[in-house]
């Protein structure tokens, strides 16, 4: 079936981008109500795909690789090299330390931690996930991009996949507003707006052999 353009309905374009550089190495943790992981690190990876229409601009692309390039490694760069501090988390307090040099973080279960400030990177997000700093990463991309250039060469939904490691990965996706005020498109990526509210159900115990060689260990959810 075809349009009145005359181009099949299913004809569009679109441009991946994955390369070796698009990589940070952070430190974090996730937690959570009644949770906390250990402090650990990864080796954070992203790729960029751009959706485009069914034709390509007069240069011959969706968009200059080249560009894609450039913004996403300044992305990457930020991040390298830090402990990725979620400002808007529920349980954990962050507060400057009264030599003004370093950042406290104060966990629900008691657990604290004293970082430099220069070590830390503090993000508008409320876990550190791979979900939640893909949806940071889409924001600081479009910006650099310049939405409205985007919208304009016939871009119309960017998809950013954040991996933490070799087959552990996110994908975020999004329609690319006809802006590129800061404040619009810092309030289109607000991680909190695309967290469901209410309380979790349990998780299910895993099947983790104990010291007598069956069952679980003592955890709340299932009493054993």
């Amino acid at each position: 079936m075809s349009n009145d353009s005359g181009f099949p309905e299913t004809t569009s374009f679109e441009v991946n981008v994955s390369k070796d550089t698009f990589k940070f190495n952070a430190a974090h943790f996730v937690a959570y109500n009644g949770f906390r992981e250990r402090l650990h690190g990864h080796n954070y990876k992203l790729s960029i795909r751009l959706l485009g229409s069914r034709k390509i601009c007069s240069d011959g692309y969706v968009l200059d690789f080249g560009d894609v390039k450039a913004v996403t490694k300044t992305a990457c760069k930020k991040l390298n090299e830090h402990f990725i501090c979620p400002m808007y988390s529920d349980v954990i307090t962050i507060t400057d330390e009264a030599n003004g040099e370093n950042v406290k973080l104060l966990c629900q279960d008691g657990a604290e931690f004293s970082f430099p400030k220069g070590d830390c990177i503090m993000l508008p997000i409320v876990h550190s996930t791979v979900e939640e700093i893909a949806i940071y990463c889409w924001g600081e991309i479009i910006l650099g991009l310049d939405a409205e250039v985007l919208v304009k060469r016939g871009v119309h939904t960017m998809e950013v996949t954040c991996s933490e490691a070799t087959g552990q990965e996110a994908v975020f996706r999004m329609k690319i507003p006809n802006t590129n005020n800061h404040a619009e498109i810092m309030k289109a990526v607000d991680v909190r707006s695309f967290i469901r509210t209410g309380e979790l159900f349990p998780k299910p115990c895993l099947p983790v052999a104990n010291e007598k060689g069956a069952g679980c260990s003592i955890c709340s959810h299932c009493g054993k």
